[in-house]
């Protein structure tokens, strides 16, 4: 298990990188509370195939969803669980590949066409030293959970 060290309010924003579905996506770190390896979840009868189901992540009761379903995307087992901390809520989101943290004081982030924006969950796109990568917006991500449930 990875725990993500959080920064202070003056430090220059910080992404995690990670994959999916064969996309790279960036999330603001402050977002996030940590990362698990994927595990087997408890499935939820009649939630869209997104929502994977229920996980005990050390006796709480976490709701995982696959990135790249949500996103319309081709989906493959993934490998870790990158767990959010959004509005007071938890959730897990399932990715294919962990790549790294990224320090953006010279990143920019460009918008996106409302087209391309998959649902208002994708920010825009963030121009980082690794390359570009889709900005998801976790606060609507945790949001399209509730409206699924």
């Amino acid at each position: 298990m990875a725990s993500i060290e959080r920064t202070g309010e003056s430090a220059a924003p910080r992404y995690l990188v990670t994959e999916a579905g064969g996309q790279r996506f960036a999330w603001e770190l402050t977002a996030i509370r940590e990362i698990v390896p994927a595990r087997a979840v408890t499935r939820l009868p009649g939630s869209p195939a997104w929502v994977l189901g229920l996980l005990n992540l050390r006796g709480a009761v976490l709701t995982v969803v696959d990135l790249a379903q949500r996103l319309g995307l081709e989906s493959v087992a993934g490998a870790s669980v990158v767990v959010l901390d959004v509005d007071e809520r938890t959730l897990g989101v399932r990715v294919d590949l962990v790549r790294a943290v990224a320090n953006a004081e010279d990143a920019t982030v460009e918008p996106v066409e409302a087209a391309r924006a998959a649902d208002g969950l994708v920010m825009g796109m963030v121009r980082l030293a690794e390359g570009p990568a889709a900005l998801v917006d976790a606060v609507a991500l945790c949001r399209s959970v509730l409206a699924a449930a």
